[in-house]
């Protein structure tokens, strides 16, 4: 996998996701130019931090008509590496690790499944989603044999840090976190946490807030 280049700040690149999304229900509807102002209406982002954030990746439309939706689509695709084939297994197959494995944006994005592993049996052997299940006792082996890029960890939290070591000895190169805990990866993995808990405090709280009980 290809590191992000150092010259797009990281929170730049955390919108290109959402504006990814949005451009393309943009043109679903066959609405070929779109500007920085109709953009902002989608995304709830001002038009000038829009202009600032794609002015980094060069000119994507004509004066007066706006931004080139199918060109910056493709733009983006490039920028975020989803035109790059990505191997990726999950980690517990469990209901999130299920949940994941009919995630039709893995597909999208670049991302090939090869498997999902767990240590119950009743599940091992199973096909989810046309990916097999397999015993975790597999990993470094199946890890090492298919060359896979990014794991996805959905395991109870007590053995987090225990299946990250282990998937760090087969040279796994990117892990996606549910699992809540702070995981030590060294600097040349790749590590993306997922606070679902910390989300629902935060709804919890603006609940709260306008409507107290």
């Amino acid at each position: 996998m290809r590191k992000t280049p150092p010259e797009i700040p990281d929170v730049i690149l955390n919108r290109l996701p959402l504006y990814y999304k949005h451009l393309k229900k943009i043109k679903n509807k066959n609405i070929e130019y779109i500007s920085s102002e109709e953009l902002a209406k989608h995304t709830g982002f001002s038009s000038s931090l829009i202009r600032k954030d794609l002015n980094y990746f060069g000119t994507f439309g004509k004066k007066s008509y706006g931004y080139d939706v199918s060109c910056l689509c493709r733009q983006i695709q490039l920028i975020m590496g989803m035109h790059i084939s990505k191997t990726l297994i999950i980690i517990g197959a469990g209901n999130m690790g299920q949940a994941l494995a009919f995630n039709s944006g893995l597909n999208e994005r670049g991302y090939k499944l090869k498997a999902l592993f767990d240590v119950k049996v009743d599940l091992i052997g199973k096909s989810i989603n046309g990916s097999p299940i397999l015993s975790t006792e597999e990993l470094i082996p199946f890890i090492k044999k298919e060359d896979i890029d990014i794991a996805i960890l959905t395991v109870p939290s007590e053995v987090a840090q225990e299946i990250t070591d282990i998937i760090i000895r087969a040279n796994i190169k990117g892990i996606w976190d549910f699992t809540e805990i702070p995981l030590k990866v060294p600097d040349h993995v790749f590590l993306e946490e997922q606070h679902i808990n910390e989300g629902l405090c935060k709804l919890s709280y603006k609940l709260f807030q306008n409507h107290p009980y």
